[in-house]
């Protein structure tokens, strides 16, 4: 569904939001972000829980800031905001809804139509295990990132259709760069290196992916590209880590076992991802 057919429909929504873009952002200090000492040792606990592993490049230093007040790209960011408000309730909205379960073992089945035949994640324990020690190793670096800049969610500066409920963590968890972007990117670049004659529907996927976090309004254009810049980042360094590359080994071996044996995915499920693919949000 093209969002140019939308023009007449989103222009009372992006009218909204560009007005508030010449309102600056204070570093460290996002409008409903509130530091609890519950937060504080649950912050701690997963820091403990975080697989070891070689240290991981600071995105810090890597990443570009977010767009700042008065920029073409905030502009852009909250035209887009604007003009994907208009895809609820089609089915790109409900692939977003969908998209919103970033579990490793959603994330493995996502990628079923991209690969050519179904993903039962009860059936790859090997990749969905992997998966879940990148999560709980990725996320205390992305949520550093996230706090240096604090960038707020597109919600908190226009009240628009949304396609999940707001749950008050997400109010406070800050937008840049998008968590859901780095990890789908990290994981189709997985899948590409165990499938890489799928490569380019592989990393398709994975960019619908970041882009469902656009179409649901729960995060600006910027902050899902900055992911896959994140994600492909992160993932260079992984692959120089002994354990990471036997893991793969073991994840490659599961995969090439069971693709004899699966049949291929729901075609209506793939021509919503190709459609989706074909449209992009910006």
């Amino acid at each position: 569904m093209r969002l140019e057919r939308f023009a007449t429909s989103y222009g009372l929504a992006t009218c909204v939001v560009l007005p508030l873009l010449g309102t600056p952002l204070r570093a460290g200090a996002h409008p409903h972000h509130h530091h609890h000492p519950a937060t504080a040792t649950h912050d701690q606990a997963a820091q403990a829980e975080v697989p070891a592993g070689p240290p991981l490049p600071d995105g810090q230093i890597f990443l570009p800031p977010p767009p700042g007040p008065d920029t073409a790209q905030r502009a852009a960011d909250a035209s887009i905001y604007g003009a994907t408000r208009v895809l609820e309730n089609t089915p790109r909205w409900k692939l977003a809804q969908s998209d919103n379960r970033d579990t490793p073992a959603h994330m493995v089945s996502a990628f079923s139509c991209a690969a050519g035949f179904t993903l039962p994640p009860e059936r790859l324990p090997e990749l969905v295990g992997l998966f879940t020690r990148l999560e709980h190793r990725l996320t205390p670096a992305v949520q550093a990132e996230k706090k240096l800049w604090n960038r707020p969610r597109p919600f908190t500066e226009a009240e628009l259709p949304r396609c999940i409920p707001l749950r008050a963590e997400l109010r406070q968890d800050p937008s840049y760069p998008s968590l859901h972007a780095t990890l789908g990117w990290v994981a189709g670049l997985i899948l590409a290196d165990i499938l890489p004659e799928r490569t380019a529907w592989i990393m398709q996927r994975a960019r619908v992916f970041g882009e469902s976090r656009v179409v649901c309004g729960v995060q600006w254009q910027s902050d899902v590209a900055a992911g896959w810049m994140n994600g492909g980042v992160l993932y260079s360094a992984m692959e120089q880590d002994e354990g990471f590359r036997q893991e793969m080994d073991k994840a490659r071996a599961e995969v090439t076992t069971l693709r004899t044996t699966m049949a291929a995915p729901p075609a209506a499920e793939c021509a919503v991802e190709a459609d989706a693919a074909a449209h992009p949000p910006q």
